[in-house]
């Protein structure tokens, strides 16, 4: 009897395990939203972020997948790492199983702006039996099996993130192979991290901050304006799986505004679908709806998928390594002296002419009086920078610098790397051009 229950329960979990096209894990239409979903090297989110997501797949089909995930992400600031937690509840046939996961993130970077990260999770699976559909729920071999079902689950992901928007990502979602009959708990050691992979290529711009004059009550006034998202984003998974059962999927999002969206889907082998959604300051909300992709034409309502997400904290920031930079390696000789007395052109509006010799300046600030300009310049040195000051006769001001080369690169490199590692945000290269003697 034992034989004939032990041969029975396993071709029904065969029926619910590939009981749709390449879903050998949990499938999402969200992951858009929600990255770390897939891909553990995604916990290190720019803000913290909750997200529940809730999928049910072909309504109206006794047994369908149902899918319920509960997830954590975020970045610890000003740091090179991140972390997650995840936890899933997946329903198909008489199967359920629960997954427990951590995961944690770093990232490598090459640059400011591009990193490579890296992410790993570990965890717990369970799985459950709905004994109600079983024909002898007494069977003492189900028993066994139910007392003792918890079998690790691990998973490794891959991140390539770019400034330009471009994002490459390879997750091996199991690192441990599924197992569905084993009657002792932590049993499976069976390393198979290649038998499953997810790639993943997205497109996700975002445009930085800039400086906008805007009217208000009749005045004109200069304001930062905010981050903001480009209009169009592009996803694309493929999932491969040993078993044969490959999968390419295909996403476009249209930002119609900051807070709403409208898109569609495609999954092989020819289900397409749309999604929607809102956005917040605070709270994430979106849609997703596949009208195909069931087992037979009008056999079920279609797949559905709602996400909700909540944005906690202010955003974070991912620490880079600082370069050296040239405006603190020498020391610095104070004067209380005009040292110059030239034209001071823009750089990008000085043309080169052979009589002329060019000096270029990393201006922090200009002064009315040499007072201030003194103090600002003691504050810089304070602070480990080789400040220094020059006064323009012409508009007679006294500038601050703390870079003086005869190299243009230098110093467009030296103003960029300021603005971007330090606190001296109004850093600008200025032009000192002096004739030659005649």
């Amino acid at each position: 009897m034992y034989k004939f229950f032990g041969v029975s329960f396993l071709a029904l979990l065969s029926i619910s395990v590939y009981d749709s096209y390449a879903q050998n894990y949990p499938v999402y239409n969200s992951y858009y939203n929600n990255p770390f979903l897939y891909n553990p090297a995604e916990a290190a989110t720019d803000y913290s972020y909750i997200f529940l997501d809730h999928r049910r797949q072909w309504v109206g089909v006794e047994g369908a997948p149902t899918l319920t995930t509960l997830s954590f992400s975020t970045m610890f600031n000003n740091t090179h790492a991140g972390m997650g937690a995840k936890a899933s509840s997946y329903k198909r046939g008489i199967l359920s199983t629960t997954d427990l996961s951590v995961s944690y993130a770093f990232g490598v970077p090459f640059d400011k702006r591009n990193t490579l990260f890296l992410g790993l999770s570990g965890g717990a699976i369970s799985n459950n039996i709905n004994m109600s559909k079983v024909a002898d729920p007494s069977d003492p071999a189900l028993s066994q099996y139910l007392d003792n079902n918890f079998q690790p689950a691990a998973n490794f992901g891959m991140l390539f993130r770019s400034a330009s928007g471009l994002n490459f990502g390879v997750t091996l979602p199991q690192l441990f192979a599924p197992i569905y009959n084993e009657s002792s708990n932590f049993s499976n050691t069976a390393f198979t991290p290649l038998d499953n992979m997810v790639i993943s290529a997205y497109y996700k711009k975002t445009v930085a901050s800039k400086i906008v004059n805007k009217k208000k009550k009749g005045m004109r006034a200069r304001v930062k304006t905010g981050e903001t998202l480009a209009p169009l984003e592009f996803y694309m998974l493929y999932k491969y799986a040993k078993v044969g059962n490959n999968q390419l999927e295909a996403l476009v999002k249209l930002n119609l505004s900051q807070n709403f969206w409208l898109g569609a889907s495609y999954k092989q082998p020819g289900s397409f679908g749309g999604i929607t959604g809102i956005s917040t300051k605070y709270v994430i909300i979106s849609y997703s709806y596949e009208p195909g992709g069931q087992t037979e034409p009008g056999f079920s309502s279609g797949t559905h998928e709602i996400q909700l997400g909540v944005r906690l904290g202010k955003q974070k920031r991912f620490k880079r390594v600082m370069p050296l930079l040239r405006s603190t390696i020498t020391t610095t000789n104070e004067q209380h002296i005009a040292r110059f007395q030239q034209t001071v052109e823009d750089a990008d509006r000085v043309e080169t002419k052979d009589e002329e010799t060019k000096k270029y300046y990393v201006v922090i600030k200009a002064f009315g009086d040499f007072t201030g300009a003194d103090q600002f310049k003691k504050k810089l040195i304070e602070e480990k920078f080789n400040a220094d000051i020059f006064y323009y006769s012409k508009d007679r001001k006294y500038y601050v610098h703390v870079l003086e080369t005869g190299k243009s690169a230098d110093a467009s490199d030296e103003v960029r790397n300021l603005k971007t590692y330090t606190k001296l945000k109004d850093a600008k290269v200025l032009t000192v051009v002096t004739p030659k003697p005649k």
